[in-house]
């Protein structure tokens, strides 16, 4: 398989065609997330470029990360904060339940989410598909698409527009604080502290 045809035209887009099967064709968020690791792994499996996963821990000044992880968990915040604007639907419970995200399984599901999803999307979407570029990419794109992607059909148009525009600049924010301290500990952190109090607020505001 040609590299630049893996790395320009596949790898950008295997994360929508995954998470399209699992959430969209199947309705399960387990198949879904499972199946977007997957994805992502054999793709950095396939590529003669990878770079080293110690990059994922390093960090060249040790102040940046400490400030992109309060920046991270502002998300989740922001989200409590803004909930109630969302016009999310009451039903929304119904709706993950569906998908099998049960009070049994919710717990399960964040352990997983917190402890895999941001060391996976790091290295793939910062590392594999990273850019040194102090502009925004089209790997910026993609990366904030397929969250929307997500949650599509949850909230109001305008909503999805808003959560674009932010993970667009979010991601272009946690590259230049990558390019800064050179290497991926800085986003890391971030995510981590983003995937844990975003979770968080979704399983409180949906199960309480």
């Amino acid at each position: 398989m040609g590299h630049q045809l893996l790395k320009k035209i596949i790898a950008p887009i295997i994360p929508y065609v995954t998470i399209g099967f699992g959430l969209l064709l199947l309705h399960n968020a387990w198949i879904s997330i499972f199946a977007y690791h997957i994805g992502l792994i054999i793709i950095i499996m396939l590529s003669r470029e990878r770079i080293p996963l110690k990059q994922l821990i390093q960090s060249t000044n040790y102040k940046i990360p400490m400030i992109t992880a309060i920046v991270g968990a502002c998300g989740g915040i922001l989200l409590y904060l803004l909930w109630p604007l969302l016009s999310i639907p009451p039903d929304i419970n119904i709706y993950l339940q569906s998908i099998g995200l049960t009070q049994k399984t919710w717990p399960l599901f964040i352990i997983y989410f917190v402890l895999v999803n941001p060391w996976v999307e790091e290295y793939y979407w910062r590392g594999y598909l990273g850019s040194k570029s102090k502009s925004l990419t089209t790997g910026d794109i993609f990366f904030s698409g397929y969250h929307v992607m997500v949650i599509a059909g949850q909230v109001e148009i305008i909503w999805l527009f808003a959560v674009f525009i932010i993970l667009f600049f979010g991601a272009w924010f946690w590259r230049q604080s990558n390019r800064i301290s050179r290497g991926l500990l800085s986003s890391l952190v971030s995510h981590i502290t983003a995937d844990i109090t975003v979770i968080c607020a979704i399983f409180y505001l949906t199960m309480k």
